[in-house]
């Protein structure tokens, strides 16, 4: 059995997460400062991984590649099936 694949925008979410975390709770451990929530601080990392995926998007390696893809794809509507399903001819 193989293992299942993760979600890659999870596992961007989860490194966020866990830098983040190490910086807010590692440099605040000694003060006084008010820690934030850390299921907000979760939160705050799927939004900036939604974010990241978005810019990464709208990249022009991204358009291209999408441009690219949109032309190798067969359009189901452009394709005339009529003759597929026409009676047989006789000779």
């Amino acid at each position: 059995m193989s293992a299942p694949t993760k979600d890659l925008y999870i596992e961007l979410a989860q490194q966020i997460y866990v830098r983040l975390a190490a910086r807010v709770y590692g440099t605040l451990a000694g003060t006084d400062e008010r820690k934030p929530d850390p299921a907000a601080l979760a939160a705050y990392s799927f939004k900036l991984a939604n974010a990241f995926e978005q810019a990464a998007s709208q990249t022009d390696r991204a358009k291209a590649a999408a441009e690219v893809a949109s032309k190798a794809a067969v359009k189901v509507g452009d394709v005339d099936l009529s003759g597929m399903f026409a009676p047989p001819r006789k000779p």
